[in-house]
């Protein structure tokens, strides 16, 4: 019996900020891809070629994103555990908090407090209750940290 090698991905939840984030990301896309298509109509090179066929790979990835996109409510959450699309607050051994809202990568660009879920921070507190102490293995190393509270937005 032969192994079903096809790859599972994961849903892309964006909140509702990120969506609208990633709708402007598109229109400024397809408003570029209008003046390389002009530029190549004037002159044909292999720069503006590879530049239009990287900005419709990138386009095609957004729009399906969009497409298939849901948001934090629409995920069957449990409400003690920290998930995609929660803020967190987290403390660490110095006293310092911080407090941020896990996404998915496509919308981390977004804002200084957004956090993609495959940083080392998301990963470690992903699955986990406040009140839990964490190790974050990030490649500046490891540390402790405990998570304060986790709130679901939208």
């Amino acid at each position: 019996m032969a192994a079903n090698t096809a790859a599972v991905r994961a849903p892309v939840v964006l909140t509702t900020d990120g969506r609208t984030w990633v709708e402007q990301r598109v229109a400024r896309g397809h408003e570029r891809l209008a003046r390389i298509d002009t530029d190549l109509a004037a002159e044909r090179t292999e720069e503006l070629v590879t530049a239009r066929e990287q900005l419709r790979e990138q386009l095609d990835e957004l729009e399906v994103a969009l497409r298939d996109a849901l948001s934090p409510a629409d995920i069957a959450a449990h409400p003690d555990i920290v998930e995609l699309g929660d803020e967190v607050e987290v403390e660490f051994a110095d006293g310092e908090r911080e407090a941020f809202l896990i996404v998915h990568p496509i919308e981390a660009g977004m804002d200084e407090h957004r956090t993609s879920s495959d940083s080392p921070l998301a990963e470690a507190v992903l699955g986990h209750r406040p009140g839990d102490s964490v190790t974050v293995r990030s490649p500046a190393g490891e540390y402790r940290c405990t998570i304060v509270r986790a709130d679901r937005i939208g």
